[in-house]
């Protein structure tokens, strides 16, 4: 069996104006689930194309591959190029292009609608981030959703960690979360951590927990229940035939995430990113993303 399409890119590799990648709201039904072949590091490639098979198949959307080098490479040499039997492209769509691989990447998704573009991190966590250049660059100028996985993780979609801060633009960024669950026949974990727990919020509409959390009777379960229904349900479009359960995180927020993606046997934990590493949000994600034993599904915040 053959690669379902080779093709030597040259259609996406048009100068083109930078343009921000589209809204959840205005996606497209008819998807593609993008992997990022990565000619640096064979596990890292088998990684992702294993996660993208998962995907696509619980999306019911077609898989892509792109591979992106400097000098043209004939479709026939990806296998041995890669270090991957040739087995493992098989029903693939295959872009093979010349050029930065991020800029293609990213190019790739502005020209197709993407539902999620899986990168391996590399064995040797070489670059930012902890999972690799290629893997931390495309995280960092993509806006469709990217799902980082590393070769030695359990590859599953039942149980999915989602982390909040109790900030309305951190949940208006779950709607690909809450799709992929519902398709996935999953269940959502929602953890409240960080800054929501201490104080005030500057950012319109946030929510706190509630003073006192030891009335089981009264104030806890409304809290829990409203800030399901207004994060994740209305601003973060979750469908509302998705199983959720909430929990409150106590203390460092990096620590509580890995924390619970543990204690709940998370099998995808979601971050959604503003963007920055240089806050204390961006230390929060760059530290989670490094130490996270489960595929992260990273979420750029509107």
């Amino acid at each position: 069996m053959k690669p379902a399409d080779l093709a030597e890119g040259t259609s996406h590799g048009a100068e083109r104006g930078v343009e921000e990648g589209p809204r959840s709201e205005a996606r497209p039904k008819r998807q593609r689930v993008l992997v990022a072949l990565n000619g640096a590091d064979a596990a890292a490639s088998q990684a992702a194309i294993a996660m993208g098979r998962l995907v696509a198949r619980t999306l019911h959307e077609p898989l892509h591959g792109i591979f992106v080098s400097e000098a043209k490479v004939p479709p026939g040499e990806l296998p041995r190029l890669l270090g991957i039997p040739t087995h493992a492209l098989d029903g693939m769509v295959l872009d093979v292009e010349v050029g930065d691989p991020v800029e293609r990447i990213v190019a790739f998704t502005e020209a197709h609608p993407t539902a999620f573009v899986i990168v391996g991190a590399e064995t040797r966590e070489r670059g930012g981030l902890g999972v690799g250049e290629l893997a931390a660059h495309t995280i960092e100028r993509s806006h469709a959703p990217v799902i980082v996985v590393r070769p030695e993780e359990r590859l599953a979609l039942a149980r999915i960690l989602v982390p909040l801060d109790g900030t309305p633009s951190t949940a208006s960024a779950l709607e690909p979360a809450g799709d992929l669950a519902r398709r996935a026949g999953a269940s959502l974990d929602i953890v409240l951590v960080g800054e929501a727990q201490h104080g005030p919020h500057v950012e319109p509409g946030a929510m706190g927990a509630p003073q006192y959390v030891d009335q089981p009777h009264h104030e806890w379960p409304a809290f829990s229940a409203e800030f399901v229904h207004r994060f994740a349900k209305t601003i973060g479009h979750c469908p509302e035939d998705v199983p959720t359960r909430f929990f409150l995180g106590a203390g460092d927020p990096a620590d509580e995430i890995l924390r619970f993606a543990d204690t709940l046997a998370a099998d995808l934990t979601v971050l959604a990113w503003h963007g920055l590493r240089s806050e204390e949000h961006g230390a929060v994600f760059e530290r989670v993303l490094r130490k996270a034993t489960c595929p992260v599904l990273v979420l750029r915040c509107p």
